[in-house]
């Protein structure tokens, strides 16, 4: 009998596997220790006293499957929040190298330089702002019982800004790239250019991560709200 349980409530969870064995983990000691120490002995009777204590497998798995896909778009805004703080980094980081290295830009090209410059610093500051933003919405939201209409538009609602913030940081990146190469000298490539070559590459791995994040948590979000049936 616990094991046509298990097996239901697992069932339930079989979109994400390691939550699913988890949980199937969790209940079996429960339902095991439940049943050994019933007064009235350890028969089939025990059995199901202690999955009627225990609950309905459907509404157990929307609860565990609600709070993994909030913990899931809590991590997403952190990871926003860290993907924009390492490309800051990075473009610091290449800009100081600039300075060390004298590097300056040349006349001709200097009026196009200023206004990808521009394009840059509006675009990564508009990621930040939108970041924070998209970070403190998911943050403050409470974890529901039920997977509602409320909180599929709260959901959708975080990963448009999260869209937003990552298109703006992917429009910063870029703009950086271009920077970059607007300095490269006309002569072969030399090592004074590794550090910022190397701190671009950085940036798109971080934006790289960022995409694979959302696009992790997207996918998650549509897995849970299919196997509920909502």
């Amino acid at each position: 009998m616990i094991s046509d349980y298990l097996e239901t409530l697992a069932g339930a969870l079989s979109f994400d596997r390691s939550l699913s064995r988890r949980v199937r983990q969790e209940a079996e000691d429960h339902l095991r220790a439940a049943v050994a120490a019933d007064p009235r002995g350890d028969g089939p009777q025990a059995e199901r006293r202690a999955i009627a204590g225990f609950g309905d497998p459907h509404v157990i798995a929307t609860q565990f499957a609600l709070v993994s896909l909030a913990n899931h778009a809590r991590r997403a805004g952190g990871v926003l929040i860290l993907v924009i703080a390492g490309v800051f980094i990075a473009m610091k980081a290449r800009v100081a190298w600039y300075t060390i290295m004298q590097c300056g830009i040349s006349e001709d090209i200097r009026a196009a330089s200023g206004i990808v410059g521009l394009v840059d610093r509006c675009s990564f500051w508009l990621s930040v702002i939108i970041g924070i933003g998209g970070w403190a919405y998911i943050s403050g939201r409470r974890i529901p019982a039920a997977f509602f209409t409320g909180y599929r538009k709260q959901l959708r609602h975080f990963f448009l800004v999260c869209g937003a913030a990552a298109g703006a940081l992917a429009v910063s990146v870029i703009s950086d790239g271009v920077l970059t190469a607007l300095r490269l000298p006309e002569a072969e490539l030399s090592a004074e250019f590794l550090i910022p070559i190397f701190s671009i590459a950085i940036e798109i791995a971080c934006a790289g991560a960022l995409v694979f994040q959302l696009r992790t948590i997207t996918q998650r979000a549509t897995s849970t709200a299919a196997s509920l049936k909502t």
